[in-house]
């Protein structure tokens, strides 16, 4: 009995027999061919978008021509000389002869429903292990008609004929959008959006997200360490809405510090999920404070962020409770087994002023000349909490409703905007500013003070009165000797 030949090219598989394309000679030439033009290979990739999933054995991004779709076939010519071709319809309508349908449709929806255009234009290829260029030129003329040559990539193609292939998909194209952009709206769960701007997560992201070991032993921890502005927080918020893309039955919890850090993350949740149109049910992903999290139900997935603002004694007690889940402490000081690092930062080039007088003083002056002629900016002024407090008591009879007085303990629909933000260094996560104002800095240790200039976008004024070990080691890292 004669099989057919596109039953079988464009059958759809399950998620447990998931098609892996194998480290071949042809895979090796192809991916070679890739470094030389600097194209970007993405191997057994999952595509979501509403309530589907789609999974992709290899897509390759050319940056002046656009995507190639690989399928992987370890036909022989005798296996061809005994599968019956039969035209489909859809195959019929398609501008590629091998144009997997399922596959291009499903892009074409994510791209035209997010950027409501197509973005780039698909071209589809057929990798066959097995399958020489002499074999095919002997296989009948119906079957070269629906497996046309320069959509097969022959075993005993080298390089140069890989090249010609791909090239001859197009003519270059230099109006392409950038690489990372086509990729970030393709897959949800590297999406990195900041305000408008789109990117796609770093490799040492993806490693994170993807890392899936056997969590079959309980009390698995795993660490996620990174320098200031790595993007450690969304980085988690990634990882968590990829396992609730995966599978409902995951439940996750991200641990924030703060009230006012726990509104933060979620709004980033729902405009994530918004923005690339899936169907995760946001408030399915728990965020709570340490106290919130303790007094609650535990779930499978469990995300502790910011360790450094979190006290000793909480975070053991959230350690404990996690014994049953998979648990990911951020910047602990443990290394645990599981250890990852993001050692890229996006933060860019600061200026640090050191100012030694009053700084009690210096900071009203400052902050009421923000509030007054720079507007435009946004500006945090961080210090212990009795400094803030003397400052609210200072600074709030003016009734400058550019001023705001920030309590972590509160919600963020609880507290009304401005432009110069007033909090202590408990309260101080997420507070991320043009400018920070920093006070009672030799009175802090030196974690809380690095996380406090990193909040910069900008500009960091240190302000302090006599000279302590902080401002020595700050001197001597900035220069400021």
């Amino acid at each position: 009995m004669k099989n057919n030949l596109f039953s079988l090219l464009f059958k759809k598989k399950s998620q447990k027999n998931k098609l892996i394309i194998p480290d071949s000679i042809l895979l090796k030439k192809l991916k070679s061919v890739c470094k030389k033009n600097n194209y970007k290979v993405l191997e057994n990739i999952t595509l979501f978008h509403h309530s589907n999933k789609m999974d992709v054995p290899l897509m390759i991004i050319d940056p002046k021509r656009g995507i190639y779709i690989f399928e992987y076939k370890d036909w022989t010519y005798n296996d061809l000389t005994n599968y019956e071709i039969k035209k489909s319809h859809n195959n019929e309508q398609s501008k590629n002869t091998l144009a997997y349908e399922k596959i291009n449709t499903f892009i074409n929806l994510k791209f035209n429903e997010i950027l409501h255009n197509d973005c780039v234009d698909i071209f589809n290829f057929l990798l066959t292990e097995n399958l020489s260029f002499d074999d095919y030129e002997h296989l009948n003329e119906e079957k070269k008609n629906l497996l046309p040559h320069n959509k097969v990539i022959f075993c005993d193609n080298d390089e140069i004929d890989i090249q010609k292939k791909l090239n001859n998909s197009k003519d270059i194209d230099n109006s392409l959008p950038e690489v990372d952009f086509i990729i970030a709206n393709l897959l949800t769960q590297y999406l990195v959006l900041d305000k408008k701007n789109i990117y796609f997560a770093t490799n040492e992201q993806r490693a994170y997200i993807d890392d899936v070991f056997n969590y079959s032993e309980s009390n698995t921890i795993m660490s996620l360490n990174g320098l200031a502005s790595s993007g450690k927080t969304t980085t988690l918020i990634l990882r968590a809405i990829y396992l609730k893309l995966l599978s409902e039955e995951n439940s996750v919890t991200i641990i924030e510090p703060t009230k006012l850090s726990c509104d933060i993350v979620r709004q980033y949740i729902l405009e994530l999920i918004e923005y690339s149109i899936v169907n995760v049910d946001a408030t399915t992903i728990n965020v709570y404070t340490p106290e919130e999290f303790l007094s609650t139900k535990t779930t499978t997935h469990i995300f502790c962020d910011d360790t450094t603002l979190i006290e000793e004694n909480l975070l053991q007690k959230i350690i404990s409770k996690s014994a049953k889940s998979i648990l990911t402490l951020v910047n602990p000081t443990y290394r645990y087994e599981h250890y990852y690092k993001l050692t890229k930062s996006f933060h860019k080039k600061i200026d640090i002023e050191l100012i030694k007088r009053d700084p009690f003083k210096k900071a009203i002056e400052l902050i009421l000349d923000y509030s007054k002629n720079d507007i435009k900016k946004k500006v945090s002024c961080i210090s212990c909490e009795k400094s803030r407090e003397d400052l609210e008591k200072e600074l709030k009879p003016l009734n400058n409703t550019e001023i705001v007085f920030i309590d972590g303990s509160k919600n963020l629909i609880d507290q009304t905007q401005g432009s110069v933000i007033i909090s202590d260094y408990k309260n101080m996560s997420t507070l991320r500013s043009d400018i920070i104002i920093l006070l009672d800095v030799c009175k802090i240790i030196q974690e809380e003070l690095s996380y406090a200039i990193n909040l910069a976008n900008k500009k960091v004024y240190i302000l302090y009165n006599e000279d302590c070990q902080s401002i020595i080691t700050l001197k001597k890292i900035f220069n400021k000797e």
